[in-house]
């Protein structure tokens, strides 16, 4: 067990979540944190009355003598507002400058399952889609990201239709760190619409990899594109920096185990991504508190 980053994350819950208004059996801030261990142990609901069994010195931090049954952490998990839970953390650290914006695949089912119901036209996740990716033709539904650069910070998320394009949710995001000096993104979010929509309705610049595929013909362009293409090649090094963001989604997809999450019936995925991004967010903090490197979370992980 970590000697310093689990008590001080206990803390962090302790101060961004509220005291219940109703006495309960289990308040707001215990169950979060019996779900903020469970997410970094990588043990799920129904193993968590064996988990914490084994590891008393949770019990003792959390301040409980029985544990949650499978049935109570899955709806009270649902019922919380993870976003503003997250804002609650992110407003912990100074955010600076640079922003990111992305998004990652998750599994609902396995690749071949997909195929085969694919043949029959019969899935079971009502909101999956197909969706071409770096890795090649995926299932399932997608998940979008803001960061702040700076603090390594996950800003928001979104999960949509696997077959959802980035730039049908690129406002969303982009509200979600209007506040920063540069946005950075790819190319799936290169269209005038994305230009207009930050220039008018934030404070932010647009680094914006151009879509070359689209073909760049300067008299067809719009005033706010041909700008946006300028500063793509004016700040060319600062767009380097959106790689971090990538570097998120390897830490989600293979420790957090983010890019699988089966379907089962009454599953929240909001939820499933809002408990992993505020478990790796509070690791983030806890690290900078420590005076350690931001990402150094295997060594709490894996105890």
């Amino acid at each position: 067990m970590p000697t310093k980053h689990i008590p001080l994350i206990m803390e962090i819950i302790d101060n961004i979540v509220s005291p219940d208004d109703r006495r309960r059996k289990y308040s707001d801030r215990q169950i979060l944190k019996i779900l903020v261990v469970l997410q970094i142990s990588g043990i799920s609901y129904r193993s968590a009355r064996i988990f914490l069994t084994n590891h008393e010195e949770y019990l003792r931090m959390i301040r409980i003598s029985e544990i949650p049954s499978f049935q109570t952490l899955s709806r009270r998990a649902r019922k919380f507002d993870l976003h503003a839970m997250n804002r609650a953390i992110t407003f912990l650290c100074y955010m600076k400058e640079c922003a990111a914006v992305d998004s990652f695949m998750i599994h609902t089912c396995k690749h071949s399952t997909a195929l085969r119901r694919k043949h029959w036209n019969k899935y079971r996740d009502p909101y999956g889609g197909w969706s071409k990716t770096t890795k090649g033709w995926s299932y399932g539904r997608k998940c979008h990201m803001s960061l702040d650069i700076d603090t390594l910070l996950i800003m928001d998320w979104l999960v949509t239709r696997g077959n959802m394009h980035d730039s049908r949710v690129s406002h969303e995001m982009v509200d979600s760190v209007r506040n920063l000096s540069y946005i950075l993104v790819d190319s799936a979010y290169d269209t005038s619409d994305i230009y207009d929509y930050i220039f008018e309705n934030t404070h932010s610049l647009p680094i914006i990899d151009t879509n070359r595929r689209r073909g760049i013909v300067l008299q067809g362009l719009s005033v706010n594109r041909k700008i946006g293409i300028d500063l793509r090649r004016e700040y060319a090094s600062l767009y380097s920096l959106r790689w971090e963001i990538e570097r998120t989604f390897s830490i989600l997809e293979e420790i957090m185990r983010a890019e699988n999450i089966w379907y089962v019936r009454n599953r929240s995925y909001d939820a499933a991504i809002g408990l992993k991004a505020i478990a790796y967010n509070l690791m983030i903090v806890s690290n900078t508190e420590s005076g350690e490197k931001p990402r150094e979370i295997m060594k709490i992980v894996s105890c």
